[in-house]
């Protein structure tokens, strides 16, 4: 059950969506770097929040931007759909969009594609806003309004929620303008370095991050806490090479140690009590965004992924638009006894198991298989399978578990409609909205933090202890300790052993569509690697795109428009 208070938090949030997201929307339309708020050009009492209460009611906005972290059309999607674990198939005109989909997954995009955008909006946005209110907050302060103590930890926290986006922005795009001053912002503010924007958000959060309560209940849940803020710093200095040329593995050991040894966080039992409808209990949430179908929307999966006919599995209040699934590699890279990849329906019983991917034959709610009404029917010349249609049939079989077809027969134009594994790791509510799911969201979760230490361990050597580490996880999941984290890729499972391969399977594995992949893919050096995952594409013109330059993604067109201080990045 969701607590009082995070009902109270979704209500500010609504609240200040109101009153705040005018301003937010203008931002973004003038270009998310254009900063020049003449609304707020003056400073009286009556503008600003005098008590604790409407000071947390004011930080509502700093989170509305979080809202977007599970939508399709941004984040998840440059983070997800350029992976081996996530695909978006042209299905005949189904899901074709200019072939912008089948671009992301080729690494083929441009600085023309709309999900370049979308996620400059999502990073210049939550830092923008947050800004706003620091400024707010330190000019109460500055005229005696209200004292430095009660403001401190409210600022500390909107410097942490700033430093969350710019993660973001430096990990998409690199090089960023660093905008940290409301009252004085240019305009038209320059790219800094990637290194220079690291260093400034690390130091300004280890300042920052000691500021914040320490408490753990529902006070905190949905916001920044300092075992949150301690994740995050987690999550910078795991890819400080990357973004700074420095590998920082000690400060990741550290700040883990800090979550870890705090004893107020620790794995479920249950793998997917984190991803259940009523999951804001869960031991594991150190962030999770409190969705809610009602007071705050945007969790995406269902409406996204699920074929048509899984309405009737579900009871959905409305049709789900059959697009985005799982490769074959990646499921198949799952032991069959790993309780997080679940099992399939047949011709005779639907699955008995829940997992990660939802995969087999459907079954409906009260009974019977579902229908694929729309599957394919043969086509002439069409190659590799000439004269084929759908090999299952009318039978919704997701995925073609158990068929000599491939799961995904190609990546476009003509996918089967039916073809793919689908996500199936968050639950389904019966009778619920498929584009607006409830279930809250981790950001962060304990595992994460294991799996980020035994990795830092790895890479210092200390194998014995990383796998330790490995094994908690892979106990929960069913599955046998393992005995060496080198292996095979998962994406590349008849390839040769790799130092670390079983490792970054693991991570994989337990973090799938989280939104972490392509960062993983980065650092472990195998993004570029995207030939030994994409499909067989047939549309003239695609292409697949392998060059070092895709490691960071173009600055759309528009954007350097508005602002002729931006720099695009090489290659684009």
């Amino acid at each position: 059950m969701k607590t009082m208070y995070m009902n109270r938090i979704r209500k500010y949030l609504v609240l200040s969506t109101v009153t705040i997201f005018t301003l937010l929307v203008t931002i973004i339309n003038q270009s998310c770097t254009n900063l020049d708020e003449e609304l707020y050009d003056s400073v009286t009492p009556s503008n600003f929040f005098t008590t604790q209460e409407e000071f947390i009611s004011a930080l509502g906005a700093a989170y509305t931007r979080f809202a977007d972290w599970a939508t399709s059309d941004g984040t998840m999607a440059l983070q997800e759909t350029t992976t081996d674990e996530m695909v978006v198939p042209t299905r005949g005109q189904d899901w074709d969009d200019g072939g912008n989909w089948r671009r992301l997954h080729l690494h083929s995009w441009t600085k023309e594609d709309y999900q370049m955008s979308n996620g400059w909006d999502f990073g210049f946005a939550g830092v923008n806003t947050a800004n706003r209110l620091i400024y707010q907050f330190q000019t109460l302060v500055e005229s005696g309004q209200v004292d430095q103590t009660l403001a401190d930890g409210f600022i500390a926290e909107l410097q942490t929620v700033r430093g969350f986006f710019y993660w973001q922005l430096i990990d998409m795009f690199g090089n960023v303008p660093l905008v940290t001053d409301f009252a004085n912002a240019e305009s038209a503010p320059a790219t800094k370095p990637r290194s220079e924007v690291y260093n400034f958000v690390v130091t300004d959060l280890e300042a920052a991050v000691p500021k914040l309560s320490k408490a753990v209940d529902g006070t905190t849940y949905g916001r920044m806490n300092y075992y949150a803020g301690k994740t995050l710093l987690a999550k910078l200095y795991l890819n400080a090479e990357v973004y700074s040329g420095t590998a920082q593995w000690d400060k990741v050991i550290a700040a883990c140690d800090e979550v870890i040894n705090s004893g107020k966080y620790s794995l479920e039992n249950n793998f997917f009590a984190n991803f259940n409808v009523n999951n804001s209990g869960s031991k594991e949430f150190i962030f999770a965004i409190p969705y809610d179908q009602v007071f705050f929307q945007g969790f995406q999966y269902g409406v996204k992924s699920l074929h048509y006919g899984s309405q009737d599995t579900y009871n959905f209040t409305a049709q789900p638009w059959n697009g985005f699934c799982s490769l074959e590699e990646f499921y198949n890279s799952f032991d069959d006894a790993d309780i997080r990849k679940g099992d399939a329906g047949t011709l005779t019983g639907p699955a008995t198991k829940r997992g990660t991917f939802l995969a087999g034959y459907q079954w409906k709610a009260g009974g019977g298989l579902v229908m694929d009404d729309g599957y394919e029917v043969p086509q002439p010349n069409r190659q590799p399978v000439p004269l084929l249609g759908d090999p299952d049939g009318a039978p919704l079989n997701l995925g073609n578990i158990g068929s000599t077809q491939p799961q995904i027969n190609e990546l476009g134009p003509q996918a089967y409609r039916q073809a793919g594994v689908r996500i199936g790791k968050w639950e389904y509510a019966l009778g619920s909205q498929p584009q607006n799911m409830s279930n809250d969201y981790a950001v962060f979760r304990y595992a994460d933090v294991l799996l980020m230490k035994a990795e830092a361990l790895f890479r210092k050597g200390n194998t014995e202890q990383a796998l330790i580490l490995v094994n908690q996880i892979r106990a929960r999941a069913g599955v046998p300790d393992l005995t060496s984290l080198d292996g095979p890729l998962s994406f590349d499972m008849t390839g040769p052993s790799v130092p670390g391969g079983e490792l970054f399977n693991e991570i994989g594995r337990e973090m799938a569509f989280e939104n972490h992949k392509r960062t993983n893919l980065i650092r472990w050096g195998f993004f570029t690697d995207v030939e030994k995952w994409v499909l067989p594409f047939y549309n003239p013109g695609d292409r697949i795109e392998t060059g070092a330059f895709t490691k960071l993604f173009p600055v759309h067109k528009d954007k350097i428009s508005a602002n002729p201080n931006l720099t695009q990045n090489p290659g684009y």
